[in-house]
Protein backbone atom coordinates (compact mmCIF):
# COMPACT_ATOMS: atom_id res chain seq x y z
CA UNK A 1 0.00 0.00 0.00
CA UNK A 2 2.73 2.69 1.12
CA UNK A 3 4.23 1.87 -2.36
CA UNK A 4 1.36 2.10 -4.09
CA UNK A 5 0.26 5.68 -2.57
CA UNK A 6 4.11 7.08 -2.76
CA UNK A 7 4.00 6.57 -6.43
CA UNK A 8 0.31 7.80 -6.98
CA UNK A 9 -0.29 9.93 -10.07
CA UNK A 10 -2.45 12.08 -7.59
CA UNK A 11 -2.09 14.39 -4.24
CA UNK A 12 -2.66 11.26 -1.26
CA UNK A 13 -2.38 11.47 2.30
CA UNK A 14 -3.77 9.40 4.71
CA UNK A 15 -4.00 9.96 8.52
CA UNK A 16 -5.19 8.22 11.07
CA UNK A 17 -8.03 9.32 13.63
CA UNK A 18 -5.12 11.72 15.46
CA UNK A 19 -4.13 13.21 12.08
CA UNK A 20 -0.91 11.03 12.28
CA UNK A 21 0.55 10.83 8.78
CA UNK A 22 0.28 7.02 7.76
CA UNK A 23 0.59 7.16 3.69
CA UNK A 24 1.86 9.78 1.73
CA UNK A 25 2.58 10.03 -2.61
CA UNK A 26 5.46 12.04 -3.48
CA UNK A 27 2.82 14.03 -5.16
CA UNK A 28 1.26 15.13 -2.20
CA UNK A 29 4.34 16.38 -0.79
CA UNK A 30 5.24 18.61 -4.15
CA UNK A 31 2.08 20.14 -4.62
CA UNK A 32 2.16 20.94 -0.72
CA UNK A 33 6.17 21.97 -1.22
CA UNK A 34 6.64 19.69 1.80
CA UNK A 35 10.42 20.56 2.81
CA UNK A 36 10.49 17.59 5.56
CA UNK A 37 10.21 14.09 3.47
CA UNK A 38 9.97 11.87 5.56
CA UNK A 39 6.87 13.12 7.32
CA UNK A 40 5.25 9.12 8.06
CA UNK A 41 4.12 9.22 12.00
CA UNK A 42 3.99 12.80 12.41
CA UNK A 43 1.19 15.00 13.14
CA UNK A 44 -0.38 17.01 9.69
CA UNK A 45 -0.26 20.06 11.99
CA UNK A 46 3.14 19.71 12.93
CA UNK A 47 3.70 19.86 8.79
CA UNK A 48 1.43 22.59 8.57
CA UNK A 49 1.44 24.88 12.18
CA UNK A 50 -0.26 27.53 9.97
CA UNK A 51 -2.69 25.65 8.74
CA UNK A 52 -6.38 27.86 8.93
CA UNK A 53 -9.29 26.88 10.74
CA UNK A 54 -11.37 26.23 7.99
CA UNK A 55 -8.88 22.78 7.32
CA UNK A 56 -9.08 22.01 10.68
CA UNK A 57 -13.26 22.27 10.81
CA UNK A 58 -13.31 20.18 7.53
CA UNK A 59 -10.61 17.08 9.42
CA UNK A 60 -12.89 17.03 12.29
CA UNK A 61 -16.03 16.70 10.54
CA UNK A 62 -14.65 14.11 8.02
CA UNK A 63 -13.34 12.05 11.13
CA UNK A 64 -16.71 12.19 12.53
CA UNK A 65 -17.82 10.51 9.46
CA UNK A 66 -18.53 12.88 6.21
CA UNK A 67 -17.13 13.35 2.96
CA UNK A 68 -16.15 16.70 2.21
CA UNK A 69 -14.99 18.31 -1.17
CA UNK A 70 -14.60 21.16 -3.59
CA UNK A 71 -14.37 21.16 -6.96
CA UNK A 72 -12.44 24.22 -6.87
CA UNK A 73 -10.69 26.27 -3.74
CA UNK A 74 -7.85 28.78 -3.60
CA UNK A 75 -5.00 28.09 -1.42
CA UNK A 76 -2.86 30.53 -0.32
CA UNK A 77 1.28 29.65 -0.45
CA UNK A 78 3.26 31.13 2.41
CA UNK A 79 5.05 32.68 -0.86
CA UNK A 80 1.56 34.81 -1.46
CA UNK A 81 0.91 32.87 -4.54
CA UNK A 82 -2.68 31.31 -4.87
CA UNK A 83 -3.04 27.77 -6.23
CA UNK A 84 -6.39 26.54 -7.39
CA UNK A 85 -7.23 23.30 -6.08
CA UNK A 86 -9.72 20.69 -6.24
CA UNK A 87 -10.05 18.17 -3.38
CA UNK A 88 -12.23 15.30 -1.12
CA UNK A 89 -11.64 14.34 2.41
CA UNK A 90 -13.03 11.74 3.80
CA UNK A 91 -13.14 8.82 6.57
CA UNK A 92 -11.50 5.46 6.24
CA UNK A 93 -12.96 2.76 8.05
CA UNK A 94 -11.28 -0.19 10.18
CA UNK A 95 -12.70 -4.08 9.58
CA UNK A 96 -14.64 -3.61 12.60
CA UNK A 97 -16.78 -0.07 10.92
CA UNK A 98 -15.21 2.32 13.46
CA UNK A 99 -13.63 5.46 11.64
CA UNK A 100 -9.30 4.73 11.66
CA UNK A 101 -8.52 7.85 9.99
CA UNK A 102 -9.28 10.17 6.99
CA UNK A 103 -8.05 10.43 3.55
CA UNK A 104 -7.52 13.68 1.35
CA UNK A 105 -7.25 14.24 -2.04
CA UNK A 106 -6.19 17.01 -3.96
CA UNK A 107 -5.57 18.25 -7.30
CA UNK A 108 -4.12 21.55 -8.41
CA UNK A 109 -6.26 23.18 -10.96
CA UNK A 110 -4.55 25.91 -12.08
CA UNK A 111 -4.34 24.96 -15.22
CA UNK A 112 -8.10 24.42 -16.08
CA UNK A 113 -8.68 27.75 -14.28
CA UNK A 114 -6.09 28.76 -17.50
CA UNK A 115 -8.01 27.20 -19.82
CA UNK A 116 -11.24 28.93 -18.21
CA UNK A 117 -10.16 32.38 -18.09
CA UNK A 118 -9.04 31.35 -21.79
CA UNK A 119 -12.09 30.60 -22.80
CA UNK A 120 -13.66 33.91 -21.05
CA UNK A 121 -11.55 35.69 -23.31
CA UNK A 122 -12.05 33.62 -26.42
CA UNK A 123 -15.85 34.95 -25.63
CA UNK A 124 -15.10 38.34 -25.65
CA UNK A 125 -12.74 38.48 -28.82
CA UNK A 126 -15.63 36.28 -30.57
CA UNK A 127 -18.13 39.07 -29.54
CA UNK A 128 -15.76 41.78 -30.48
CA UNK A 129 -15.02 40.03 -33.83
CA UNK A 130 -18.84 39.90 -34.93
CA UNK A 131 -18.54 43.48 -33.99
CA UNK A 132 -16.05 44.39 -36.30
CA UNK A 133 -16.03 41.64 -39.11
CA UNK A 134 -16.97 42.45 -42.71
CA UNK A 135 -19.50 39.56 -42.49
CA UNK A 136 -22.95 39.99 -41.46
CA UNK A 137 -23.88 38.44 -38.68
CA UNK A 138 -27.98 37.33 -38.04
CA UNK A 139 -29.44 35.13 -35.20
CA UNK A 140 -32.94 33.75 -35.99
CA UNK A 141 -35.55 32.19 -33.76
CA UNK A 142 -37.88 29.07 -34.44
CA UNK A 143 -40.06 31.36 -36.27
CA UNK A 144 -37.35 33.10 -38.70
CA UNK A 145 -37.95 36.14 -36.65
CA UNK A 146 -34.13 38.25 -35.74
CA UNK A 147 -33.32 38.24 -32.47
CA UNK A 148 -29.42 39.14 -33.43
CA UNK A 149 -27.94 41.42 -35.88
CA UNK A 150 -24.66 42.88 -36.27
CA UNK A 151 -22.94 46.07 -38.65
CA UNK A 152 -22.11 44.72 -40.83
CA UNK A 153 -25.50 43.09 -41.48
CA UNK A 154 -26.91 46.52 -41.03
CA UNK A 155 -24.21 47.67 -43.90
CA UNK A 156 -25.04 45.02 -46.19
CA UNK A 157 -29.20 45.10 -45.71
CA UNK A 158 -29.51 49.09 -45.09
CA UNK A 159 -31.42 48.09 -42.09
CA UNK A 160 -30.39 49.05 -37.99
CA UNK A 161 -30.48 46.24 -35.22
CA UNK A 162 -32.99 48.18 -33.96
CA UNK A 163 -35.32 47.74 -37.14
CA UNK A 164 -34.42 44.45 -37.74
CA UNK A 165 -34.86 43.06 -34.21
CA UNK A 166 -38.52 40.97 -33.60
CA UNK A 167 -38.69 40.95 -37.55
CA UNK A 168 -39.45 37.87 -39.55
CA UNK A 169 -37.27 37.61 -42.98
CA UNK A 170 -39.69 38.07 -45.01
CA UNK A 171 -40.40 41.03 -44.00
CA UNK A 172 -36.58 42.46 -44.41
CA UNK A 173 -34.69 40.49 -46.68
CA UNK A 174 -36.15 38.05 -49.34
CA UNK A 175 -37.63 38.68 -52.60
CA UNK A 176 -41.14 37.21 -53.01
CA UNK A 177 -40.24 34.42 -55.28
CA UNK A 178 -36.90 33.34 -52.99
CA UNK A 179 -39.45 33.08 -49.33
CA UNK A 180 -40.39 29.04 -50.29
CA UNK A 181 -36.52 28.13 -50.84
CA UNK A 182 -35.10 30.07 -48.00
CA UNK A 183 -37.80 28.33 -45.86
CA UNK A 184 -36.85 24.90 -47.30
CA UNK A 185 -33.38 25.68 -46.59
CA UNK A 186 -34.14 27.21 -42.88
CA UNK A 187 -36.30 23.39 -42.44
CA UNK A 188 -34.10 20.88 -43.79
CA UNK A 189 -30.82 23.16 -41.24
CA UNK A 190 -33.30 22.58 -38.31
CA UNK A 191 -34.31 18.59 -39.21
CA UNK A 192 -30.48 18.43 -39.96
CA UNK A 193 -30.90 17.26 -43.83
CA UNK A 194 -28.82 20.33 -45.12
CA UNK A 195 -29.30 24.15 -45.92
CA UNK A 196 -26.12 24.28 -44.05
CA UNK A 197 -24.98 26.71 -47.31
CA UNK A 198 -26.52 28.40 -49.71
CA UNK A 199 -26.32 31.23 -52.00
CA UNK A 200 -29.44 33.21 -53.06
CA UNK A 201 -30.78 36.64 -53.95
CA UNK A 202 -31.86 39.10 -51.20
CA UNK A 203 -33.64 42.41 -51.13
CA UNK A 204 -31.98 45.77 -49.12
CA UNK A 205 -33.99 48.16 -47.49
CA UNK A 206 -33.61 50.60 -50.24
CA UNK A 207 -34.65 47.90 -52.92
CA UNK A 208 -31.82 46.33 -54.20
CA UNK A 209 -31.00 43.16 -54.92
CA UNK A 210 -28.22 41.47 -54.00
CA UNK A 211 -25.67 37.86 -54.17
CA UNK A 212 -25.36 36.60 -51.26
CA UNK A 213 -23.19 33.31 -49.34
CA UNK A 214 -25.11 32.22 -46.36
CA UNK A 215 -23.68 29.54 -44.01
CA UNK A 216 -25.92 28.87 -41.79
CA UNK A 217 -25.94 26.70 -38.61
CA UNK A 218 -28.27 25.16 -36.01
CA UNK A 219 -28.67 26.48 -32.66
CA UNK A 220 -29.38 23.94 -30.09
CA UNK A 221 -29.68 23.99 -26.25
CA UNK A 222 -28.04 21.71 -24.16
CA UNK A 223 -30.23 19.25 -24.94
CA UNK A 224 -29.38 19.39 -27.91
CA UNK A 225 -32.91 20.83 -29.45
CA UNK A 226 -33.22 23.21 -32.01
CA UNK A 227 -33.68 26.72 -30.93
CA UNK A 228 -33.25 28.48 -33.86
CA UNK A 229 -30.07 29.32 -36.52
CA UNK A 230 -27.09 31.62 -37.15
CA UNK A 231 -25.98 32.86 -40.02
CA UNK A 232 -23.33 34.04 -41.39
CA UNK A 233 -23.97 36.28 -44.54
CA UNK A 234 -21.50 38.03 -47.54
CA UNK A 235 -22.64 40.37 -50.30
CA UNK A 236 -20.83 38.71 -52.83
CA UNK A 237 -22.86 40.25 -55.82
CA UNK A 238 -19.67 42.29 -57.01
CA UNK A 239 -18.21 39.23 -56.71
CA UNK A 240 -20.32 37.46 -59.26
CA UNK A 241 -20.95 40.35 -61.66
CA UNK A 242 -16.57 40.37 -62.04
CA UNK A 243 -14.08 37.92 -63.25
CA UNK A 244 -11.54 39.70 -61.16
CA UNK A 245 -13.17 38.55 -58.28
CA UNK A 246 -13.60 35.08 -59.37
CA UNK A 247 -9.64 35.01 -60.25
CA UNK A 248 -9.15 36.53 -56.33
CA UNK A 249 -11.42 33.70 -55.27
CA UNK A 250 -8.84 31.12 -56.80
CA UNK A 251 -5.84 32.68 -56.01
CA UNK A 252 -7.07 32.70 -52.25
CA UNK A 253 -7.77 29.28 -53.00
CA UNK A 254 -4.38 28.43 -54.40
CA UNK A 255 -2.93 29.72 -51.16
CA UNK A 256 -4.71 28.38 -48.67
CA UNK A 257 -3.78 24.69 -50.47
CA UNK A 258 -0.39 25.58 -50.71
CA UNK A 259 -0.12 26.97 -47.05
CA UNK A 260 -2.22 23.52 -45.56
CA UNK A 261 0.28 22.07 -43.69
CA UNK A 262 -1.67 18.44 -44.68
CA UNK A 263 -0.75 16.66 -48.05
CA UNK A 264 -4.04 17.39 -50.57
CA UNK A 265 -4.33 15.97 -53.61
CA UNK A 266 -7.42 16.40 -56.45
CA UNK A 267 -8.26 13.49 -58.94
CA UNK A 268 -10.06 13.76 -61.67
CA UNK A 269 -13.63 12.37 -62.32
CA UNK A 270 -11.54 9.05 -63.41
CA UNK A 271 -8.88 9.31 -60.46
CA UNK A 272 -6.23 10.74 -62.32
CA UNK A 273 -4.23 13.63 -60.66
CA UNK A 274 -5.00 16.82 -61.35
CA UNK A 275 -3.67 18.69 -58.59
CA UNK A 276 -0.84 18.37 -55.59
CA UNK A 277 -0.23 20.86 -52.73
CA UNK A 278 3.62 21.56 -51.83
CA UNK A 279 3.01 19.72 -48.50
CA UNK A 280 2.04 16.10 -50.67
CA UNK A 281 5.13 16.58 -52.51
CA UNK A 282 7.40 17.25 -49.45
CA UNK A 283 6.27 14.03 -47.21
CA UNK A 284 5.28 11.61 -50.97
CA UNK A 285 8.32 12.73 -52.92
CA UNK A 286 6.31 12.80 -56.48
CA UNK A 287 5.79 15.94 -58.40
CA UNK A 288 2.66 17.54 -60.50
CA UNK A 289 4.84 16.34 -63.55
CA UNK A 290 5.59 13.06 -62.91
CA UNK A 291 1.63 12.31 -61.99
CA UNK A 292 -0.38 14.75 -64.05
CA UNK A 293 -3.19 12.76 -65.53
CA UNK A 294 -1.87 9.85 -64.16
CA UNK A 295 -3.08 7.37 -60.72
CA UNK A 296 -1.06 8.05 -58.05
CA UNK A 297 1.31 4.45 -57.05
CA UNK A 298 1.02 4.76 -53.28
CA UNK A 299 -1.49 2.04 -52.55
CA UNK A 300 -0.22 -0.50 -50.47
CA UNK A 301 -1.77 -4.15 -51.53
CA UNK A 302 -3.06 -4.80 -48.67
CA UNK A 303 -4.95 -1.25 -48.55
CA UNK A 304 -6.36 -1.63 -51.65
CA UNK A 305 -9.40 -3.23 -50.43
CA UNK A 306 -10.72 -0.29 -47.84
CA UNK A 307 -9.60 2.46 -50.47
CA UNK A 308 -11.98 0.86 -53.11
CA UNK A 309 -14.14 0.27 -50.36
CA UNK A 310 -14.43 4.01 -49.55
CA UNK A 311 -13.69 5.54 -53.00
CA UNK A 312 -17.00 3.68 -54.11
CA UNK A 313 -19.36 4.96 -50.87
CA UNK A 314 -17.59 8.22 -51.44
CA UNK A 315 -19.43 8.52 -55.36
CA UNK A 316 -22.49 6.97 -54.55
CA UNK A 317 -23.32 8.91 -51.14
CA UNK A 318 -21.73 12.08 -52.07
CA UNK A 319 -20.76 12.60 -48.18
CA UNK A 320 -17.20 12.80 -47.32
CA UNK A 321 -15.41 9.93 -45.95
CA UNK A 322 -12.48 9.55 -43.72
CA UNK A 323 -10.69 6.83 -42.62
CA UNK A 324 -6.96 5.43 -41.37
CA UNK A 325 -4.65 3.90 -43.84
CA UNK A 326 -1.03 3.09 -45.19
CA UNK A 327 0.61 5.11 -48.13
CA UNK A 328 3.71 4.46 -49.91
CA UNK A 329 5.93 7.08 -50.46
CA UNK A 330 8.36 7.26 -53.91
CA UNK A 331 11.23 6.15 -52.08
CA UNK A 332 9.26 2.89 -50.58
CA UNK A 333 8.81 4.27 -47.06
CA UNK A 334 5.33 4.15 -45.41
CA UNK A 335 3.52 6.44 -43.68
CA UNK A 336 0.17 6.25 -41.00
CA UNK A 337 -2.41 8.77 -42.65
CA UNK A 338 -5.93 9.63 -41.98
CA UNK A 339 -7.19 10.25 -45.45
CA UNK A 340 -10.47 12.88 -45.64
CA UNK A 341 -12.21 12.57 -49.07
CA UNK A 342 -14.79 14.80 -50.60
CA UNK A 343 -16.47 15.22 -53.97
CA UNK A 344 -16.85 18.39 -56.47
CA UNK A 345 -20.08 18.09 -58.27
CA UNK A 346 -20.92 20.27 -61.72
CA UNK A 347 -24.17 21.69 -62.41
CA UNK A 348 -25.67 18.57 -63.63
CA UNK A 349 -25.02 16.37 -60.18
CA UNK A 350 -21.97 14.40 -61.47
CA UNK A 351 -18.44 13.99 -59.59
CA UNK A 352 -16.12 16.06 -61.88
CA UNK A 353 -13.22 16.20 -58.99
CA UNK A 354 -12.82 14.45 -55.55
CA UNK A 355 -10.15 16.21 -52.85
CA UNK A 356 -8.27 14.11 -50.85
CA UNK A 357 -6.76 15.38 -47.73
CA UNK A 358 -4.01 13.10 -46.09
CA UNK A 359 -3.16 13.81 -42.34
CA UNK A 360 0.31 12.18 -41.42
CA UNK A 361 -0.71 9.88 -38.34
CA UNK A 362 2.91 8.17 -37.91
CA UNK A 363 3.56 10.26 -35.09
CA UNK A 364 0.23 9.16 -33.26
CA UNK A 365 0.21 5.63 -34.19
CA UNK A 366 3.81 5.60 -32.59
CA UNK A 367 2.52 6.97 -29.15
CA UNK A 368 -0.27 4.90 -29.20
CA UNK A 369 2.64 1.90 -29.45
CA UNK A 370 4.32 3.51 -26.96
CA UNK A 371 1.38 4.15 -24.42
CA UNK A 372 0.64 0.20 -24.79
CA UNK A 373 3.87 -0.69 -24.04
CA UNK A 374 3.82 1.77 -21.07
CA UNK A 375 0.56 0.28 -20.08
CA UNK A 376 2.11 -3.62 -20.21
CA UNK A 377 4.87 -2.19 -18.22
CA UNK A 378 2.69 -0.97 -15.61
CA UNK A 379 0.62 -4.20 -15.69
CA UNK A 380 3.51 -6.29 -15.15
CA UNK A 381 4.92 -4.01 -12.22
CA UNK A 382 1.64 -3.97 -10.37
CA UNK A 383 1.48 -7.65 -10.36
CA UNK A 384 5.18 -8.47 -9.61
CA UNK A 385 7.97 -8.31 -7.42
CA UNK A 386 10.05 -5.26 -8.29
CA UNK A 387 13.07 -7.11 -7.30
CA UNK A 388 12.87 -11.05 -7.87
CA UNK A 389 10.69 -9.87 -11.24
CA UNK A 390 8.47 -13.11 -9.46
CA UNK A 391 4.57 -12.73 -9.00
CA UNK A 392 4.16 -10.67 -6.00
CA UNK A 393 2.06 -11.89 -2.69
CA UNK A 394 -1.44 -10.44 -4.43
CA UNK A 395 -0.61 -12.06 -8.12
CA UNK A 396 0.54 -15.09 -6.59
CA UNK A 397 -2.58 -15.70 -4.25
CA UNK A 398 -4.73 -14.64 -7.08
CA UNK A 399 -3.31 -17.66 -9.32
CA UNK A 400 -4.00 -19.74 -6.12
CA UNK A 401 -7.66 -18.62 -5.96
CA UNK A 402 -8.32 -19.75 -10.28
CA UNK A 403 -5.89 -22.86 -9.72
CA UNK A 404 -8.20 -24.19 -6.56
CA UNK A 405 -11.17 -23.11 -8.35
CA UNK A 406 -10.31 -25.37 -11.35
CA UNK A 407 -9.35 -28.09 -9.28
CA UNK A 408 -12.65 -28.03 -7.33
CA UNK A 409 -14.70 -28.09 -10.55
CA UNK A 410 -12.28 -30.89 -12.57
CA UNK A 411 -12.38 -32.66 -8.99
CA UNK A 412 -8.46 -33.10 -8.95
CA UNK A 413 -5.35 -32.29 -6.28
CA UNK A 414 -3.32 -29.09 -6.00
CA UNK A 415 -1.18 -28.67 -3.52
CA UNK A 416 1.20 -25.85 -2.11
CA UNK A 417 4.56 -25.37 -0.65
CA UNK A 418 5.26 -22.70 1.50
CA UNK A 419 8.81 -21.99 1.10
CA UNK A 420 11.41 -19.90 3.59
CA UNK A 421 15.20 -19.67 2.95
CA UNK A 422 16.83 -20.81 6.01
CA UNK A 423 18.49 -18.35 8.43
CA UNK A 424 18.33 -15.60 5.20
CA UNK A 425 18.92 -12.69 8.03
CA UNK A 426 22.40 -14.52 8.58
CA UNK A 427 23.30 -13.99 5.17
CA UNK A 428 21.52 -9.75 5.13
CA UNK A 429 24.28 -9.25 8.72
CA UNK A 430 27.15 -11.18 7.16
CA UNK A 431 27.48 -10.13 3.76
CA UNK A 432 24.80 -6.92 3.42
CA UNK A 433 21.17 -6.69 1.72
CA UNK A 434 22.51 -6.39 -1.32
CA UNK A 435 24.37 -9.62 -1.31
CA UNK A 436 20.49 -10.59 0.48
CA UNK A 437 19.09 -9.14 -2.74
CA UNK A 438 21.62 -11.70 -5.11
CA UNK A 439 20.75 -14.73 -3.20
CA UNK A 440 16.18 -13.70 -3.33
CA UNK A 441 17.01 -13.15 -7.21
CA UNK A 442 18.86 -16.05 -7.61
CA UNK A 443 16.62 -18.62 -5.57
CA UNK A 444 13.50 -17.56 -8.04
CA UNK A 445 15.79 -18.42 -11.11
CA UNK A 446 16.70 -21.75 -9.39
CA UNK A 447 13.38 -22.37 -8.25
CA UNK A 448 11.66 -21.74 -12.25
CA UNK A 449 14.22 -24.35 -13.78
CA UNK A 450 13.60 -26.53 -11.33
CA UNK A 451 9.38 -26.60 -11.79
CA UNK A 452 7.48 -27.76 -14.49
CA UNK A 453 6.22 -25.12 -17.45
CA UNK A 454 2.85 -24.68 -15.62
CA UNK A 455 4.07 -24.92 -11.90
CA UNK A 456 4.00 -21.58 -10.27
CA UNK A 457 6.53 -19.67 -7.66
CA UNK A 458 5.83 -16.01 -6.42
CA UNK A 459 6.90 -14.17 -3.51
CA UNK A 460 4.51 -14.16 -0.45
CA UNK A 461 6.91 -12.13 1.73
CA UNK A 462 10.12 -11.02 2.91
CA UNK A 463 12.36 -14.67 2.31
CA UNK A 464 9.08 -16.77 2.04
CA UNK A 465 7.68 -17.83 -1.61
CA UNK A 466 4.65 -19.91 -2.75
CA UNK A 467 4.62 -22.74 -4.63
CA UNK A 468 1.75 -23.77 -6.64
CA UNK A 469 1.07 -27.25 -8.06
CA UNK A 470 -1.38 -27.88 -10.03
CA UNK A 471 -2.57 -31.45 -11.39
CA UNK A 472 -1.35 -33.12 -8.18
CA UNK A 473 -0.53 -36.78 -7.95
CA UNK A 474 0.98 -37.08 -4.29
CA UNK A 475 4.12 -38.88 -4.69
CA UNK A 476 5.05 -37.08 -8.29
CA UNK A 477 4.85 -33.79 -6.12
CA UNK A 478 6.67 -34.93 -3.56
CA UNK A 479 9.82 -35.36 -5.98
CA UNK A 480 8.75 -31.71 -7.36
CA UNK A 481 9.39 -30.46 -3.81
CA UNK A 482 12.50 -32.08 -3.06
CA UNK A 483 13.76 -31.20 -6.51
CA UNK A 484 13.53 -27.78 -5.45
CA UNK A 485 14.61 -28.25 -2.54
CA UNK A 486 17.61 -30.41 -3.21
CA UNK A 487 18.45 -27.91 -6.73
CA UNK A 488 18.50 -25.45 -3.94
CA UNK A 489 20.95 -26.39 -1.81
CA UNK A 490 23.55 -27.95 -4.24
CA UNK A 491 23.73 -24.23 -6.10
CA UNK A 492 26.39 -22.08 -5.44
CA UNK A 493 24.97 -18.44 -5.84
CA UNK A 494 27.77 -16.18 -7.38
CA UNK A 495 26.69 -12.24 -5.31
CA UNK A 496 28.29 -9.60 -6.68
CA UNK A 497 30.88 -9.72 -3.36
CA UNK A 498 30.88 -13.45 -1.99
CA UNK A 499 29.72 -17.05 -3.01
CA UNK A 500 26.88 -18.32 -1.07
CA UNK A 501 25.36 -21.29 -0.56
CA UNK A 502 21.80 -21.89 1.35
CA UNK A 503 18.87 -24.13 2.06
CA UNK A 504 15.08 -24.09 2.16
CA UNK A 505 12.49 -25.50 4.41
CA UNK A 506 9.36 -26.42 2.08
CA UNK A 507 5.51 -26.64 3.90
CA UNK A 508 3.24 -28.55 1.91
CA UNK A 509 -0.76 -28.91 1.68
CA UNK A 510 -3.10 -30.17 -0.31
CA UNK A 511 -7.04 -30.10 -0.76
CA UNK A 512 -7.36 -33.82 -0.38
CA UNK A 513 -10.93 -32.75 1.12
CA UNK A 514 -11.89 -31.20 -2.27
CA UNK A 515 -13.28 -28.05 -0.26
CA UNK A 516 -10.84 -26.29 0.98
CA UNK A 517 -10.17 -22.61 0.57
CA UNK A 518 -6.95 -20.90 -0.24
CA UNK A 519 -6.73 -19.57 3.52
CA UNK A 520 -6.90 -22.94 5.05
CA UNK A 521 -4.18 -24.41 2.52
CA UNK A 522 -2.27 -21.67 3.52
CA UNK A 523 -2.49 -21.82 6.84
CA UNK A 524 -2.06 -25.73 6.51
CA UNK A 525 1.27 -25.32 4.71
CA UNK A 526 2.12 -22.49 7.36
CA UNK A 527 2.34 -24.87 10.40
CA UNK A 528 3.85 -27.41 8.50
CA UNK A 529 6.88 -25.06 7.91
CA UNK A 530 6.58 -24.63 11.02
CA UNK A 531 7.71 -27.99 11.56
CA UNK A 532 9.91 -27.90 9.32
CA UNK A 533 12.04 -25.44 10.99
CA UNK A 534 11.54 -27.11 14.09
CA UNK A 535 12.97 -30.60 13.18
CA UNK A 536 16.38 -28.57 11.48
CA UNK A 537 15.31 -27.04 8.69
CA UNK A 538 16.44 -27.80 4.97
CA UNK A 539 13.38 -30.50 4.49
CA UNK A 540 9.74 -31.08 3.63
CA UNK A 541 7.08 -31.30 6.24
CA UNK A 542 3.57 -32.25 4.87
CA UNK A 543 0.38 -30.79 6.63
CA UNK A 544 -1.48 -33.18 8.87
Amino acid sequence: MDYIISHARSAIAVFDKDLIYIYVSKRYLKDYKVKEQNVIGKHHYEIFPDIPQKWKDVHQRSLAGEVLNSEEDPYLREDGSVDWTRWECRPWYESDGSIGGIIIYNEVINERKKIEEALRKSEQLLSTHLLNTPIGAIAWDLEFKTVEWNPAAEVIFGYTKDEAIGKHITQLILPEDMKDLVEGIFQDLLSEKGGAQSTNENTTKDGRRIICDWYNTALKDADGKAIGMASLVNDITERKQTNEALRDSEERLQAILSATPDPIVIYGSKGETEYMNPAFIDLFGWSLDELRGKRIPFVPDNQKLITSEKTKELVESGNKVQFETKRLTKKGGCVDVIISASCIKNRKGEVSNIVVILKDNTEQKQAEKQLELLNFRLEHEATHDPLTKAPNRRAILNKLSRELSRAQRKNRILSIGLCDIDHFKHVNDNHGHQVGDDVLCSFVEVVQKALRPYDLVGRYGGEEFLLVIPDSTGLADEKIYERVRAKVAEHKIITRSVEVSITISIGIASNSRGDETADELLAKADAALYRAKENGRNQLAFAD
